[in-house]
């Protein structure tokens, strides 16, 4: 089957996340992030690409993109090209750094763009003694709380809005409840969810991510959320209960053989979780 197109959109919000190839690092020192934010304010000039959030980790970085005038392949075509040149030339390497698909996630609501930058941020909580996002240099998170001094290409206001900064500071650090919603469309958005965590931890074979994406989908749904049977055989298209069920075995079983997948499943949903506009202030 062939890959499917991105989205192109003027004006698109994009989650853009990319690893190092064979699971390599792509930021081998502080100075190649430095090199990198040098890129991102290139497509800015270039392709008026706005920054919303990143976070740039050993292995792989996250964006949130806003595209004003489309253009987010080239974008990143530029970008990639432009670091993996300066990393090969500096350390004697040839060939490619990254994975050769970016992955993407166009962003559709407000909920959803609070719920993707509280994600990126939280990426450094997954460092060895991370106590809080803010610590950690490498991030937007700091500037989004004032301590770092925002770039021409960095954008912080949209997604703060309503927000009290110690409110927002709490709300990326703390584990937040269960996605809401048992919904047909609430579900591919989970699953679009688990695919991208998949790919950030290097499950790059696409037609598996997609099925490993499902299954995991499906248990957070049949034993967390407990949504209705009719519900599930219309968020995964199966038309029989029967099928349903074996589908459900087959995907507990998955579960239950590969480590890690647990995981997986809590982090997708965290990526589905904001914060009521009650709480920010």
């Amino acid at each position: 089957m062939p890959r499917p197109l991105r989205p192109d959109i003027e004006n698109g919000w994009f989650h853009v996340m990319n690893r190092g190839i064979d699971h390599c690092a792509v930021f081998l020192d502080d100075s190649d992030r430095v090199e990198y934010g040098q890129r991102l304010a290139d497509v800015y000039e270039r392709h008026g690409i706005l920054t919303h959030a990143y976070c740039l980790m050993d292995t792989h970085f996250h964006h949130l993109w806003q595209c004003p005038d489309g253009g987010l392949s080239a974008a990143m075509q530029r970008l990639g090209s432009l670091y993996t040149r300066h990393v090969n030339d500096r350390v004697g390497r040839d060939g490619a750094l990254f994975r050769g698909r970016f992955h993407s996630r166009l962003i559709t609501d407000e909920a959803h763009l609070v719920a993707t930058v509280r994600y990126i941020h939280r990426n450094a909580l997954e460092l060895p003694g991370a106590s809080s996002a803010k610590e950690y240099r490498w991030s937007s998170h700091r500037t989004y709380l004032g301590l770092r001094e925002k770039p021409e290409w960095m954008r912080t206001t949209t997604v703060l809005e309503g927000w009290g900064l110690d409110a927002f500071d709490q709300f990326v650090d703390e584990p937040l409840g269960s996605m809401p919603e048992p919904t047909a469309p609430a579900s591919e958005r989970l699953i679009e969810a688990v695919e991208l965590v998949l790919a950030e931890r290097g499950l790059t074979a696409e037609r598996r991510v997609g099925a490993v994406a499902r299954q995991i989908a499906l248990v957070y749904l049949v034993d967390v959320v407990a949504m209705p049977n009719a519900a599930l055989m219309a968020a995964f298209e199966i038309e029989r209960l029967g099928t349903l069920r074996t589908a459900i075995s087959r995907a507990r079983m998955l579960m239950r053989s590969e480590q890690g997948l647990l995981d997986v499943q809590s982090k997708a949903v965290g990526l589905l979780t904001a914060a009521p506009i009650t709480s920010r202030v």
